[in-house]
């Protein structure tokens, strides 16, 4: 009896092997192999999204270039997806549906990510920075490493990552250190009151002429800037080139502080 059910049950699996089982390994094959020509589509599209945009008069920024590749390959890969579900017999009409109606439900929910996705887009459009770009935001300073589709994401100074939402980018204030080619390095130095003004200025204006990164034009400036009852404040501004900004304002300091010491001049 036993040796019956058995036989019983193997010729149903020999059936269902025979009839629906290929059915189902050739819906099976057919969607990897729709899922692998929707990612070389996606790779070719890409591809020529890049070239297409980087030989365009337009001239868009490597962070607009970078993220027309993603949605566009991501998008692909998502319509790929769903063929593919189609042939495995999957309702793709309900599906599609139901993914409207849980994108409404979504949106209610996420709106700050929304929101985030919005600023991104504005980002974008009017490229108040790029890729590469140090810029300072909402307190935080750093060089723009990505843009994803809802943060911004900066390599600070000391080897952090720091992720900023898109839309706290946008709302505040963006300072790009490095969109203009030269800077201004600004420095107040005290000194005691009774010291010679003529001296101070000329010997403050000296360094600045002497240093060979201080840019002559336009031309380094020293201005007497307020008087207290035991000290003179001077403005020491000259003009560099960006890139050297920080190590001119290190070494302009050191050198202010080494010659006034070596002229017997007090700081204050």
């Amino acid at each position: 009896m036993i040796n019956g059910q058995l036989g019983t049950m193997f010729d149903r699996v020999l059936a269902w092997t025979l009839g629906s089982g290929v059915v189902l390994g050739k819906n099976l094959i057919s969607f990897l192999l729709i899922l692998f020509v929707g990612w070389l589509i996606a790779r070719l599209a890409s591809r020529t999204i890049r070239l297409a945009l980087e030989k365009s008069h337009l001239k868009p920024s490597p962070m607009f270039i970078r993220f027309s590749i993603n949605v566009t390959g991501r998008g692909l890969m998502l319509i790929a997806g769903i063929v593919g579900l189609g042939v495995l017999g999957v309702d793709t009409g309900a599906l599609i549906a139901g993914l409207g109606v849980s994108g409404l439900v979504l949106g209610f929910a996420l709106k700050d990510t929304l929101s985030n996705f919005a600023a991104g887009g504005l980002i974008l459009l009017y490229r108040p920075f790029d890729l590469g770009h140090s810029i300072e935001v909402g307190g935080v300073a750093g060089i723009v490493k990505d843009l994803t589709l809802v943060a911004t994401i900066l390599h600070t100074a000391d080897n952090r990552v720091i992720m900023i939402p898109n839309s706290k980018v946008w709302g505040n204030n963006i300072v790009n250190i490095s969109l203009m080619k030269t800077r201004r390095v600004d420095l107040t130095i005290g000194v005691d009151y009774l010291s010679d003004v003529d001296q101070i200025s000329a010997l403050l204006e000296d360094i600045m002429l002497a240093h060979e990164m201080v840019l002559q034009n336009p031309k380094p400036m020293v201005t007497l800037r307020s008087l207290t009852l035991v000290s003179a404040g001077y403005l020491v501004s000259a003009w560099v080139n960006a890139a050297d900004y920080e190590q001119v304002r290190e070494e302009l300091l050191k050198t202010i502080k080494s010659r006034l010491e070596e002229a017997k001049i007090t700081a204050a």
